[in-house]
């Protein structure tokens, strides 16, 4: 009997161990990103996507153009780090959270003044393997329709980096449960245009890159030309 009470009462720390446990991965994995002041990347707010490395790393992401392709617009990165680009806004899978959390769904939106000759959305979505490179390229012309196999391709993560508030784009949406998919970090790579963007990698580590929210990176640059 003494046993058998011992033997139960073993089971019961363990399994309050291991949920606490799997609780605390749970938690980990679902951090809020942080904006380089150190606050909660919210949805629905501007930011810029800067490059975490200055100088050489260039600036920040914004909407470019191939010079044979009109539509869809790409994502390319300008080349000064005084350039911050254009500003973004995400939007979550799970619409109830209105915090942007590391390894979660999120969906990329660019935001701000842009000429006509393009009408698409400026959703961030994962283009088709191009013939020429081999390359799939991350592009505008996405999705704004609900998380599921018809939006698949316009779901992003957000994870961790090298640094504090350092952050990498990957492409391994959860949002289908029947596609099956690699998944593949973001990095930086050249086009035959000569212009830096974003695409898909089997084996890289990610390009690190920091969110500064727009409002206060503007507020700054009006103090300093007024200076």
């Amino acid at each position: 009997m003494k046993t058998t009470t011992a033997s139960l009462f073993l089971l019961f720390i363990f399994s309050i161990t291991q949920s606490s446990f799997l609780f605390g991965v749970a938690n980990a994995t679902h951090d809020a990103v942080l904006d380089v002041n150190g606050d909660e990347v919210l949805v629905g707010v501007r930011y810029y996507v800067v490059s975490a490395i200055w100088g050489a790393g260039g600036g920040g992401l914004a909407i470019g153009r191939e010079s044979d392709r009109k539509c869809p617009e790409i994502v390319v990165q300008r080349r000064r780090d005084v350039d911050y680009g254009h500003p973004v806004v995400f939007s979550n899978a799970n619409s109830n959270d209105g915090v942007v959390r590391v390894s979660s769904d999120v969906r990329v939106k660019f935001e701000g003044p842009r000429d006509r000759l393009c009408l698409t959305s400026t959703v961030w979505k994962v283009q088709d393997k191009a013939e020429s490179s081999g390359k799939r390229w991350v592009e505008l012309g996405g999705s704004e329709g609900e998380p599921g196999c018809d939006t698949v391709n316009s779901w992003f993560k957000i994870e961790a980096s090298f640094g504090s508030g350092m952050y990498k784009f990957k492409y391994c949406p959860s949002v289908c449960s029947s596609y099956a998919t690699s998944c593949n970090v973001i990095e930086k790579d050249q086009d035959t245009d000569g212009q830096i963007r974003l695409a898909l990698s089997d084996d890289g580590t990610g390009y690190p890159w920091i969110f500064i929210k727009a409002d206060e990176a503007n507020a700054r640059i009006r103090q300093v030309v007024a200076a």
